[in-house]
């Protein structure tokens, strides 16, 4: 392995030969990695780095200069300045002579993030005081995003940047950057962070009168220091349109238009890796600040999901792309569509079958109220099934993947509009008073799912949409027949979760338990 020897105050550290680390990186990837080849990659410094390497990175002294504290302390990431590429076209130049470049365009700024919702920010991406990004909103205005120093919360301090003519020189009429109503200014974004960053007195602080420092520039992957811990953002924003490739229109309605489509990924480091992925893309019809919110939300609520529970869970949110109007949201493509057409072309399926599927349905829907996430839209359209190799039985298997999670919340709650609601047949009748969703109206739902999956109706068939809401309201008590050859246990099951009154109905984990316990039963006879 060749090795670089350094010297920084006196302080010798020792790194690793870049790019044999990435090679061990590539074949841990391929013994580690996930099984669907989704986008979730652990970065190579967490896989691959040799220990005497960690020895190396953990000499640096708190007397070092910000650039050497940068590049001992932080070597834990190949996506951070200088990386393996970097390092490659480096090599065979002094140390003194490594100077990182200034970015060209803003999109080679390693911390600047596109559009991204504010609070998506602040619940995501800065966690320690002194972390900083850039970004935009849905208005498309530039800010800096900065973790306060302000004791006790340490909230997060977003700053307006503004490219205008400042005038601070007599008929000058060049452009500058600026944080909004402060002096300092420069003709790049670069510059004007990097003013901040170096200077001796701290003048962000000075200049808008909060306690903030730029300490540490957060980039998409976070340094790759919550790789175990986190979901990773790195792959999940599209930042140009070029690596989509939108393919036929599968289906149109109100609020969106859903395609097939391609999406192109590449890898940079010491070699280009670029692969393909076909994904369902939805492209929103409306443009605005609520859309724009809703996309993140369901992009955070699905990706935690998969990176707690697991990746045959929830239906994985390919990527979000907000660069300019429209915007959209892809999804993994799954062979067989939706649970209701899987059903629909394999009617010979018997009631073992379908009480296994309805199983695996309740097991994620009860981990993601472990996690206070409730649902909000549950019905059979909303699960897709897709076909898996499985390497053990060395046969394929059909997995599960509960979608439609752009209503969901992570809370235990979330106030509805019944009138507006695009799944009025599954609501349970108290929403009509309390205008409320919570677990309890989730049960309520997944019992009209099970009805689904069995019957393959849905509920209230024979009532028009407009007079369902009508028929709740005059009704309230009024369910649809179960069939007779359903076994008692399931037929009280389900109408103890269609009960008017929510504390009656059983508990998700119940659910899935019972369909645990008689699954068993009947593999056994």
């Amino acid at each position: 392995m060749d090795l670089f020897l350094l010297t920084s105050n006196s302080s010798f550290f020792l790194l690793a030969n870049f790019e044999q680390e990435t090679r061990l990186f590539e074949s841990n990837l391929e013994e580690n990695g996930s099984d669907d080849g989704e986008l979730d990659r652990p970065c190579p410094r967490t896989l691959g780095l040799s220990s005497h390497v960690h020895l190396a990175l953990g000499n640096a002294t708190s007397s070092s200069s910000p650039t050497e504290h940068f590049f001992c302390l932080k070597r834990k990431c190949e996506h951070t300045w200088p990386t393996p590429a970097d390092i490659a076209g480096l090599k065979g130049k002094p140390r003194s002579q490594w100077v990182r470049p200034e970015p060209q365009s803003m999109q080679e700024i390693d911390c600047y993030f596109g559009r991204i919702p504010q609070w998506y920010i602040e619940e995501k991406f800065l966690k320690e005081p002194g972390e900083f990004l850039l970004s935009r909103g849905h208005d498309n205005k530039l800010r800096l995003s900065v973790k306060s120093n302000e004791q006790p919360d340490y909230p997060c301090v977003h700053l307006p940047i503004e490219f205008a003519q400042t005038h601070q020189v007599r008929g000058d009429r060049n452009m500058y950057y600026r944080i909004v109503n402060t002096a300092l200014q420069s003709r790049s974004l670069w510059g004007l962070v990097q003013a901040y960053r170096t200077s001796n007195c701290n003048l962000l602080s000075l200049n808008v009168k909060r306690d903030v420092e730029l300490r540490e520039e957060v980039i998409p992957c976070q340094g790759c220091k919550y790789v175990k811990t986190e979901y990773s953002f790195m792959y999940v924003q599209v930042r140009r349109l070029s690596e989509i490739d939108i393919g036929d229109m599968i289906s149109e309605g109100e609020r969106c238009k859903v395609y097939k489509a391609i999406r192109n990924i590449t890898r940079k480091g010491v070699v280009v890796d670029t692969w393909q992925r076909p994904i369902i893309l939805k492209e929103l019809i409306d443009y605005n600040v609520e859309v724009f919110d809703s996309i993140y939300r369901e992009m955070h609520i699905v990706n935690t999901i998969r990176h707690e529970i697991g990746w045959d869970t929830a239906l994985n949110v390919e990527a979000v792309v907000t660069i300019n109007r429209p915007y959209y949201i892809a999804y993994k493509l799954c062979k067989c569509g939706s649970l209701l057409q899987y059903l629909e072309a394999n009617s010979s399926f018997d009631f073992s079958t379908k009480s296994a599927i309805v199983q695996d349905i309740a097991c994620t829907l009860h981990h993601c109220l472990k996690l206070n996430i409730i649902h909000c839209n549950l019905r059979a359209k909303n699960i897709f099934v897709d076909i898996k190799e499985d390497s053990a039985a060395k046969k394929e298997r059909a997995v599960y993947y509960v979608g439609g999670f752009h209503l969901a919340v992570m809370t235990r709650s979330r106030k509805v509009d019944p009138e507006k609601s695009r799944n009025r047949r599954w609501l349970a009748p108290e929403v009509l008073t309390t205008k409320t969703l919570n677990p309890e109206t989730d049960v309520y739902a997944f019992a009209w799912l099970i009805y689904e999956v069995f019957t393959l109706q849905m509920p209230f068939a024979h009532i028009a949409d407009e007079d369902v809401l009508k028929n709740l309201a005059e009704s309230p008590d009024a369910r649809a027949d179960l069939p007779s050859d359903w076994p008692q246990w399931l037929i009280e099951l389900v109408t103890n979760a269609w009960d008017t009154d929510p504390a009656k109905r059983p508990k998700m984990v119940d659910i899935w338990r019972e369909f645990r316990k008689r699954n068993k039963e009947l593999k056994a006879t």
